[in-house]
């Protein structure tokens, strides 16, 4: 997704680091106001599909993203590129715990539907817990390249079904795959989900700053 470069170099708190000319703000608040126009329109539009939704909404991000950087100076775009960075690194750091917390609840209470004996629960939250200490070590392992750390994880989901079979009674196991599988799903819409707010937030950052 663009960032919403027009919207952060207006934000109060972020102009003085950038130090905008009056020239500057003007032609910035100008460009957010197009945007907001345009994204306006696809948003709605009926006749686009989702998927050509999001399409045109990138190409209009990735548009306004270049037209913003040919009116901040290098040295302002390099500093707006470090204030996204760190946002970006924050908002994703929220979102992990936010998940990490709804996951731990539904854990809880999947575990608890199962029946299990105080051996199985003790085992199954073992299995768990080295899991999840495997995949923050793979995603935090900044040498491995994208396709090797998804074919680790993968490897690593298979070893943990296996792992988790051998302690479950078979009925047990077939529940067990059954909310794994609704887990997927869930996971899917959010994401789909939480595309849509960010174009959301884009459009409202644009029109704050156009009016």
């Amino acid at each position: 997704m663009a960032a919403a470069i027009p919207a952060t170099a207006q934000d109060s708190s972020r102009t003085k680091q950038l130090n905008l000319t009056s020239e500057q703000q003007t032609k910035l608040k100008d460009i957010n106001q197009s945007f907001f126009k345009d994204a306006q329109q696809v948003r709605k539009d009926t006749t686009l599909s989702p998927a050509d939704k999001k399409s045109k909404m990138q190409a209009l991000s990735n548009a306004r993203e270049a037209k913003v950087k040919s009116v901040l100076t290098p040295d302002q775009t390099a500093k707006w590129q470090q204030q996204h960075t760190a946002m970006k690194h924050k908002m994703a750091d929220m979102h992990q715990k936010n998940m990490h917390r709804s996951d731990s609840t539904r854990g809880k209470k999947a575990l608890a539907s199962l029946k299990l004996s105080d051996d199985q629960t003790a085992k199954m939250q073992a299995i768990h817990k080295d899991f999840k200490s495997k995949v923050k070590a793979i995603r935090q392992d900044s040498t491995a390249a994208k396709q090797d750390q998804l074919a680790k994880l993968k490897a690593l989901h298979q070893e943990k079904d296996a792992q988790v079979k051998s302690v479950l009674s078979a009925d047990q196991y077939q529940q067990y795959q059954a909310m794994a599988n609704e887990k997927g799903k869930h996971h899917k819409h959010g994401h789909h989900k939480g595309a849509k707010k960010d174009f959301n937030k884009d459009d409202k950052a644009a029109d704050s700053t156009a009016k």
